[in-house]
């Protein structure tokens, strides 16, 4: 045998014995995935804060000298409540009404260590990880729709997330972007049957947003039903136990903290937000539609009213696509949801920046337009526009910041 045999079965050898060996290969494996999946999706990212930043100029503009945005463009009325909490953790003294219970731990967690690594100040770390999340939410997005569809649909999916009414959210020092990237990704481990990466993305979108309660009941059905069916051996198990564990933590902590198993919702009473709205939503809609009534005569109920009555229509073209289940039940858990605790009418549509299952119909349909031209020029006048609705939705900071 010679030399460079007897060297090459060595190698084998040691590479067999050595317990690390497939770990290290499965790593390889997944960090080569990644480095594909970047690779197809970045001209949807690219698309996407492409468009953002369009809508954002216009926004700076508009929005100058007329009390927006007092304290930046991308800090707005919860962004105080982040910040606190992310200085100085739940404390219920640091401010002088609200409590802050109903704002999930993740967000200003991810803050206050950006913060203690950086130095940098804790809003310019909630920014940056919020546009960080909002081009992974476009990657996701784009994988999502070439998973479904082709890569083409994949593209306009994460635009058309661009394009929604509020989608200023999208980089604002909130927490809505950090759920709604993790509740994709988990959406997108679903349709994957990877049901590890789908439990733990899970649990920490549970940790973020408390609109997350839908994602987490979502993996928690496909995992039940993959069991009922006998697939994938213990790994949808992994799914349905790690899922539900943040959200579930977090609510026992509040819980803890306020002396009653349902603290959380008595923190939310604080704020005149919870599920018992859902009896005014058709007179609000009606009121909406009329827009004569006091508070209805403006361009942000006008949005909201006719986002409310597009999103049932949108439901059924996304059923009447067959998309996969998962997509569906995520979508009208979760819009349910928002129709039962509206609170403010006109914040609707920033709730409903985490039903982007809707716009795959209408990515899947742009993808088949032929005239390319026509179909940028309207994607372009939306971006602008989307930039002017944001100088009148409700995000205007005044003195309501802690």
């Amino acid at each position: 045998m010679n030399t460079t045999a007897l060297a090459a079965g060595n190698q084998s050898a040691a590479g067999d014995s050595d317990p690390s060996g497939p770990a290290r290969s499965r790593i390889r494996a997944v960090a080569d995935r990644a480095r594909s999946s970047a690779a197809r999706a970045w001209p949807a990212v690219v698309a996407y804060l492409a468009v953002r930043l369009v809508s954002t100029l216009v926004f700076a503009i508009l929005s100058a000298g007329h009390g927006f945005a007092q304290r930046g463009l991308f800090v707005f009325v919860d962004s105080g409540w982040y910040r606190l909490i992310a200085q100085h953790g739940y404390d219920t003294h640091i401010a002088a009404f609200g409590s802050p219970f109903p704002f999930f731990p993740l967000y200003p967690g991810l803050m206050r260590l950006g913060h203690d690594v950086t130095g940098l100040n804790v809003d310019v770390v909630g920014v940056a990880i919020t546009w960080i999340a909002a081009a992974a939410c476009a990657w996701a997005l784009f994988e999502i729709g070439r998973l479904v569809r082709d890569a083409r649909t994949g593209v306009f999916f994460a635009v058309l997330w661009a394009l929604m009414p509020s989608a200023v959210i999208e980089g604002a020092s909130y927490a809505d972007t950090l759920a709604i990237c993790l509740s994709a990704w988990a959406l997108y481990a679903l349709l994957r049957r990877s049901w590890i990466a789908a439990g733990v993305v899970g649990c920490l979108a549970g940790l973020t947003r408390p609109t997350a309660d839908a994602l987490v009941a979502t993996v928690c059905v496909a995992a039940l039903v993959a069991i009922v069916k006998r697939r994938d051996g213990w790994r949808p198990w992994v799914a349905l136990v790690v899922a539900p564990l943040g959200m579930i933590g977090y609510l026992a902590y509040v819980a803890d903290r306020m002396g009653s198993l349902t603290g959380y919702l008595k923190a939310q009473k604080q704020w005149g937000t919870g599920f018992n709205n859902m009896q005014d939503v058709l007179h609000r809609i009606h009121e909406g539609m009329l827009g004569t009534s006091k508070g209805y005569a403006n361009y942000p109920s006008l949005i909201t009213t006719a986002v409310l009555l597009a999103v049932p229509v949108l439901v059924i073209l996304l059923i009447m696509q067959r998309l996969p289940w998962e997509l569906t039940f995520y979508t009208v858990v979760l819009a349910a949801v928002v129709y039962a605790s509206i609170h403010v009418y006109t914040v609707v549509p920033r709730e409903f920046l985490a039903l982007f299952p809707l716009l795959l119909p209408v990515a899947s349909a742009l993808a088949r337009v032929r005239q390319r031209s026509s179909v940028y020029l309207i994607l372009g006048a939306l971006a602008i526009a989307a930039g002017w609705y944001a100088c009148y939705i409700p995000i205007n900071a005044g003195g309501s910041i802690p």
